[in-house]
């Protein structure tokens, strides 16, 4: 951006006009107007400005010159369309920024105002024509977005004095009064308009030492309309309290009434007169539930904000005789909420001191009676006797008193420190809760009314509008009156914003009816930031009317005034709702990207699509309990829960403090759903969700992070503990989602289904063995993808999945086993232990080592009872390790645990001797190497010795061919040897004598070792091709299904079958109906291929012509027979091989 120009210009003609014409197409940025002397350039000082007079309005016209991008069309003439703008300009240096886009630039540049001369500063660029649009994206990290801190100056919550920016904007005021009595002043304990005129005003106190003989309740209710001075004697106090104290005589209403009245306005007065005061009084000798009406409750309220009085009063039992007068039958519903808010305002503040106190506590609670303080005038005067929104509160009483003085400066400062604190996140909701106050609604509109631009003025209309931006500001009836009666603004406030506004605020004045008609209006899609705006301001509204009155009164109020409108189904209509905001959000986050959702002026912010979501959802939460919804519905709210879960997750990349702080809001709701509807009905659907990674609704969408969320909300929904209230209910409903469990386990990465696993045996306590099945299903996964790794010709792209299987499966037990709780415990003694799960984990152990596969060994052989054939293969997998892993690891150790374990039945010489023999031999390698360091030896020679030790032993026990290592000449164990020797201790050296002299080598020469092969880690990158991957009878699968269930037996006729197969519900293959087949008297194996006839005479044997309830057939042989096959059924049910081999083909569950 560079100035493109610097002029005074100066009005012409009736109309009042100037102009600028650019000798080129230019981009207007910003406009910068200096007032008159200034010195617009520092190093020019001869320049200086005359801008007269000090504010105006101005508008400005540019005309639209377009920028033509492609070069093969022919270029348009220019237009003269011209493009208007307004700008207020209210004295001072003033920044407009213009946003003239990248398709548009201007040469003439047209003003018009009531102004003298405008000495104006013109910044930009030069338009060029638009390069050409490229043919590839190079993709390009952003840079992060740093929020700038929040100057200390303007940051009094982190303030030693939260006082000190009050105390510098009241210094801008001659003569102005101290901040404690500008407080009183302002908010509660308001003067008469005749009090500022007098002179010694505001120094206006009451004379507490005056004591004249009709001395009453209602005479001390008067004296304490004025603010007590700070250095009045304490003694003056006491004397003052003990004079009402003594006035009070029977109990009655106008006593009552009077003594709420006193506490009420000594409530925000010098700190010593509400203790004295409240101490003196006997409360139960004032108060009961006979004695107060709506007029002592008003009271009540407001002297309840001070900790002190609302101490006394809790003490004194007020909140019981409370509740007996709201029991009162034919109460005003009026008097009813406001006993109501008083017993709401004298418990909370056990709340509000309990976080003061305890900060690591929940602020929730405190929250609402934060807001609650701060809701009306008196009581927000009280509260900033508090160290809560002092900061804030603060600067609200100086700004008032500098708009009663009136002093501009100080109130234009205070104005923009509001304006800074409306950008910043906690101040922002503070600000705005606390500028809903009556006496600020109207000073805001007072400021809007001048004719004349204004610094204030247009301060005032930016905080305004900031503060219309959040929906439950239009519950304020004093923010519905002004917004009826408003004017357009000088800046932000337009025609049309001030429609919109005047629309709100139509909408929040004429009630519930017309609030359920917006509701229950279908939402297009792009959602429009004006329809947005509308939705969320309705379901304020409705919530607000939800809540109101008594319990079950707002819903009922709400149903009648929908039967009305002939309308039902309240819930299904913000049902469709909350689906179309989420498929908005949806799609800022989608794979395909949609010109209907393009980047739009008229699209609505992503933080508020969030937030109008979660309103709704919290609508939806409050009237499900009492409103169910049908099947379709409650599944389509499940769905439209874990997608607002995703997006509010994802919200954190905009690096956002806005989209942070809603999508925290939205997770926070959407988890309470969840687990306030059926949970198998919500497991059931998240399951199915995070399992559907190919389907149409998860097209657009990462399936890893949609698997994640879905086990994020899965997590959620399951108890916390065994013993949580709702824990039987869950472990009740897991038993009949085992099909969905099933095909969700398969959609998890490693992390995934160690946590799943681990949650669901924690749940369950091993009475159910959920998680126990999977564990089961994941060997019978690992057995058979190592049986297609083992497989000649097996493509590459299958080999590529299931090598990643395999190593999936392996991290997971690996995980699992490494855990130390009960729960981790009773899975390694059922993997270890159990005869079925440790048979399929020694299958592939076996098959691991047969296929060279390098594997991570873990410390898992120290439990007792360990299956001594899977301790075997374990020593094994162990001796194999030492080619690949560390010695640090120790893998000989774990071998020679595992092999302790093995009687000598089981023991294979043949294959422990080739094992050991290439484990020696690499440790003789690594002995000779120069990488190598004596720490790699020390660390494994004593448990090769021991290793050593016990082959000998065994060797003597009737295994003479143990005595023979294979693959390692003379000459290398010679030289490991000497290395151990070096190693040990001399207390060694017998051990290594008697081993040397028992064990022999066989060859001459060392056996070359054969290569390993290397699988992928679960992060790798595994490309394959996806149509075959998805696609459930692919070409290469029907190629590499062998007749045992084993890939790579070659290619097979495709034929079809009568009876046909089914897929059982766990993608199982199974024949329908069974028994039909046992039956035929012509089976002679599992299946059976008809042609022609052969169906219909095989159906006219006697004992053929039964009902098998089985629909007629017909021919199969009209059916392309190149198209279609026979699954063959496998021999064997364990290990079971999937139909797909890509998928992980999980078997029935608790079958063996």
């Amino acid at each position: 951006m560079m100035l493109l120009h610097w002029s005074t210009l100066e009005p012409a003609g009736p109309s009042n006009l100037a102009a600028l014409r650019f000798s080129s197409p230019v981009r207007v940025r910003s406009l910068r107007i200096f007032p008159k002397d200034a010195i617009p350039f520092a190093e020019q000082p001869e320049i200086v400005s005359v801008t007269e007079p000090e504010a105006f309005v101005l508008d400005i016209f540019f005309n639209a010159h377009p920028i033509f991008s492609d070069p093969t069309k022919q270029k348009q003439k220019a237009t003269n369309v011209l493009v208007p703008t307004s700008i207020a300009y209210a004295g001072g240096y003033a920044d407009f920024p213009v946003d003239m886009g990248t398709e548009v630039a201007s040469r003439l540049m047209i003003v018009r105002g009531n102004f003298i001369k405008l000495s104006i500063a013109i910044y930009g660029d030069v338009a060029s024509e638009l390069p050409s649009t490229p043919s590839s994206y190079v993709p390009s990290d952003l840079p992060p977005l740093n929020p700038a801190p929040l100057s200390p100056a303007l940051d009094p919550a982190n303030s030693e004095d939260p006082t000190a920016l009050t105390c510098n904007l009241l210094s801008l005021i001659p003569d102005a009064p101290p901040l404690p009595l500008v407080i009183r002043l302002m908010f509660c304990l308001k003067p008469a308009n005749d009090d500022w005129d007098l002179p010694e005003f505001p120094y206006l106190h009451p004379d507490l030492d005056e004591d004249p003989d009709d001395f009453d309740l209602d005479y001390a209710y008067q004296l304490t309309s004025q603010p007590v001075a700070e250095d009045v004697p304490v003694e003056s106090l006491q004397r003052f309290a003990d004079r009402v104290a003594d006035a009070i005589g029977p109990k009655s209403e106008a006593q009552s009434y009077l003594v709420a009245g006193i506490l009420s306005r000594v409530a925000c007065q010098h700190r010593e007169l509400p203790r004295l005061l409240i101490d003196r009084i006997d409360i139960q000798a004032v108060f009961d539930s006979s004695s107060m009406d709506e007029d002592t409750l008003d009271h009540l309220l407001i002297a309840a904000a001070n900790p002190d009085i609302a101490k006394e009063l809790n003490a004194a039992n007020l909140p019981k005789e409370l509740e007996i007068l709201i029991r009162s039958p034919g109460l005003d519903p009026y008097v009813k909420r406001a006993a109501q808010r008083v017993i709401d305002r004298l418990c909370g503040w056990d709340a509000l001191l309990a976080v003061i106190q305890e900060p690591d506590l929940s602020f929730a609670p405190a929250r609402g009676v934060l807001r609650d303080l701060g809701s009306d005038e008196p009581s927000f005067g009280g509260l900033i006797e508090l160290r809560a929104w002092v900061g804030v509160a603060c600067v609200l009483a100086a700004y008032a008193w500098a708009d009663s003085v009136p002093n501009e400066l100080c109130r234009s400062r205070a104005f923009g420190i509001m304006r800074v604190w409306q950008g910043v996140p906690h101040y922002r909701e503070i600000l705005n809760h606390l500028l809903l106050l009556r006496q600020m609604i109207f000073r805001l509109e007072c400021m809007m009314d001048d004719d004349t631009p204004t610094r204030s003025g247009i301060h005032a209309e930016h905080v305004l509008y900031d503060l219309t931006r959040d929906p439950r500001a239009f519950l304020s009836p004093h923010l519905i009156k002004c917004l009826l009666q408003l004017q357009p603004g000088f800046s932000v406030i337009n025609d049309t914003e001030r429609a919109t506004l005047r629309s709100l605020a139509l909408l929040a004045d004429d009630g519930l009816p017309v609030t359920l008609e917006k509701l229950v209006q279908p939402l297009a899609r792009p959602v429009s930031a004006d329809a947005l705006r509308t939705l969320r301001v309705a379901t304020v509204l409705l919530a607000h009317e939800l809540d109101s009155g008594d319990p079950g009164t707002g819903e009922w109020t709400t149903l009648n005034a929908l039967w009305a409108q002939q309308t039902h189904g309240l819930p299904l209509h913000l049902l469709a709702v909350l689906e179309v905001l989420a498929a908005d959000a949806q799609a800022r986050f989608s794979f395909h990207p949609q010109a209907t959702l393009a980047n739009t002026s008229s699209n609505a912010r992503f933080a508020d699509i969030l937030s109008g979501a979660d309103q709704v959802l919290q609508v939806l939460a409050r009237l499900i309990p009492n409103h169910p919804l049908p099947g379709r519905a409650a599944h389509g709210i499940i769905n439209v829960v874990a997608d607002l879960f995703a997006c509010a997750d994802a919200a954190d990349t905009f690096n956002s403090p806005d989209c942070a702080s809603v999508a925290q809001a939205l997770r926070g709701t959407c988890v309470d759903v969840v687990r306030a509807l059926d949970p198998e009905l919500v497991l059931r659907a998240l399951l199915r969700r995070g399992a559907d990674i190919a389907g149409a609704s998860a097209a657009a969408q990462d399936p890893v992070r949609r698997a994640h969320h879905a086990l994020s909300l899965v997590d959620l929904v399951l108890p916390l503990s065994p013993t949580a209230p709702h824990g039987d209910t869950v472990r009740r409903a897991l038993p009949r989602i085992l099909p969905e469990l099933a095909e969700f386990f398969r959609a998890l990465d490693v992390d995934g289904l160690t946590h799943l696993v681990r949650r669901l045996a924690e749940l369950d306590g091993g009475v159910l063995g959920i998680a126990e099945w999977l564990v089961l299903e994941e060997l019978r996964t690992l057995c058979a993808a190592l049986r297609v790794l083992a497989a000649d010709e097996t493509p590459p792209d299958l080999w590529a999945v299931k090598a990643h299987q395999v190593v999936v499966a392996l991290r997971l037990l690996h995980d699992l086993m490494r855990g130390t709780a009960p729960e981790a415990l009773r899975i390694v003694a059922f993997v270890g232990v159990e005869p079925e799960p440790a048979g399929l984990l020694t299958m592939a152990m076996n098959l691991l080592l047969v296929n060279r596969v390098v594997v991570e060994s873990s410390g898992i052989v120290g439990t007792a009872g360990l299956d001594r054939n899977l301790c075997f293969a374990l020593a094994l997998v162990f001796l194999r390790a030492v080619r690949h892993v560390s010695p640090t690891l120790k893998p000989i150790s774990h071998a020679l645990d595992a092999l302790k374990q093995v009687p000598i039945k089981i023991i294979e010489p043949d294959r422990l001797s080739t094992e050991l023999g290439d484990a020696l031999l690499t440790l003789a390698s690594s002995a000779t190497s120069s990488s190598c360091t004596p720490a790699d030896i020390d660390s494994e020679a004593p448990a090769a010795l021991a290793l050593l030790e016990w082959l000998v032993d065994r060797s003597h026990a009737g295994l003479p061919q143990l005595a023979t290592l294979r693959g390692i000449s003379t000459d290398t164990f010679a030289q490991l040897w000497d290395a151990f020797a070096d190693a040990l201790p001399a207390t060694s050296r017998t051990a290594l004598e008697h081993v040397r002299m028992h064990l022999h080598t066989a060859p001459e020469e060392d056996v070359a070792l054969g290569d390993l092969n290397l699988l992928p880690q679960p992060t790798s990158d595994v490309r394959v091709s996806l149509r075959d991957l998805l696609r459930p009878q692919s070409q290469t699968q029907q190629q590499q299904q062998s007749p045992d269930g084993v890939a790579g037996a070659g290619p097979m006729a495709l034929r079809p079958t009568t009876p046909p197969h089914a897929r059982g519900v766990l993608s199982m293959v199974t024949v329908s109906p069974p028994t039909a087949l046992l039956r035929s008297p012509a089976v002679t194996g599992l299946t059976k291929t008809y042609v022609a006839n052969d169906f219909r005479a095989l159906r006219q044997t006697p004992s053929a012509r039964q009902n098998t309830s089985r629909l007629p057939s017909t021919h199969v042989d009209e059916f392309q027979t190149s198209t279609m096959t026979s699954p063959v059924m496998m021999s064997i049910p364990i290990p079971v091989m999937p139909q797909n081999p890509y998928g992980m083909g999980l078997g029935p569950p608790f079958s063996s």
